[in-house]
């Protein structure tokens, strides 16, 4: 019982952070059990040596690749293209490189190896993508799971802290800290529509920088890139609830006078109980303060521009026309 728990935990572990890889990689001499000196791969190295060197460390990266089935698939085809230009080497005409000779068709020789090689490279550039792009996603699953802790515990803080300090919090406070509260899980859930929105391929987190126009052969180690992802991820949650907050602040301290709140908390405190039209009020004062914080959590230049703009003195009017 304990070895199949054990098994699927490290199903599980494997499918959220990836393989373990070895701790040292095997080279493809290794992999084929023949020394580095080996006359046939000599042969194959002299050759084609630019192939076999791409070979080569495509076959290393495969070794680290995110998914086991995948590296494991992509070395058995890299070792056996290599196999086969071994015994090619062995048995075509001496001074010729291998593949050389009438009818070589790209099964054979340089063919072979760069056919396999570009195979290879596509395979793993796809496994570098899922990787990104399921390190993307499981941060921000952990942002969006972290968020209605930090709301619990921010309410919590406001029932039970200020009691220790010999105060309460009256009706106007609390209506205060719930819309600041729905402001920041609005700020959560826009950050996570944002990214959503604009990595619509996952194949964008292992494109060239800009600049680069050449492709890159060989990708980015798939673990460390699913972990730089796991960590924006969450990052983006984080800046979502930043800049909920930040507005919220702004608004509610007349900094900000673009927007207006529908209802003023003092309004709907009293000695009676709330009428119809104060339960509409409080509603549509949730829904103003979660829409302001989604948009501050989606498009983070639309609440940069606020800020700028709340800053700003007020622009003169223009001249009338004469």
């Amino acid at each position: 019982m304990s070895e199949g728990r054990r098994g699927r935990a490290g199903a599980i572990r494997g499918w959220l952070f990836g393989a373990a890889g070895p701790a040292e990689a095997r080279t493809v001499a290794e992999a084929l059990g023949l020394a580095e000196e080996a006359p046939g791969l000599q042969r194959l190295r002299e050759a084609e040596p630019r192939q076999l060197a791409r070979v080569e460390l495509l076959h290393t990266a495969a070794q680290r690749a995110f998914e086991r089935r995948t590296g494991e698939a992509v070395c058995r085809d890299l070792e056996a293209a290599v196999r086969a230009g071994i015994r090619e080497s062995a048995t075509g005409p001496a001074g010729r490189a291998p593949g050389s000779g009438t009818g070589a068709g790209t099964g054979t020789g340089t063919g072979r190896l760069k056919a396999e090689a570009d195979a290879a490279s596509r395979r793993l550039a796809s496994d570098a993508a899922l990787a990104g792009g399921r390190g993307l996603n499981t941060g921000l699953a952990f942002g969006i799971v972290l968020s209605p802790v930090v709301l619990v515990l921010a309410l919590l803080a406001g029932r039970f802290v200020p009691p220790l300090f010999g105060s309460a919090i009256g009706c106007p406070e609390e209506l205060v800290l719930m819309d600041s509260l729905v402001c920041f899980a609005g700020g959560a859930m826009g950050a996570v529509f944002s990214v959503i929105i604009r990595l619509r391929d996952a194949y964008q987190l292992i494109q060239p920088v800009s600049g680069r126009s050449e492709a890159v052969d060989v990708p980015a180690d798939p673990v460390q890139l699913a972990r730089m992802m796991r960590q924006e991820g969450w990052y983006r949650v984080v800046v979502g609830w930043f800049l909920a907050s930040s507005l919220f602040l702004l608004i509610n301290g007349g900094i900000l006078t673009l927007l207006t709140p529908p209802a003023a908390p003092g309004d709907m405190c009293g000695p009676v109980a709330l009428s119809l039209a104060g339960h509409q009020a409080l509603i549509k004062a949730w829904f103003f303060w979660g829409g302001v914080g989604f948009l501050a959590g989606l498009n983070e230049r639309w609440a940069y521009g606020l800020v700028r703009r709340a800053g700003e003195p007020p622009r003169p009017a223009d001249p009338p026309a004469a």
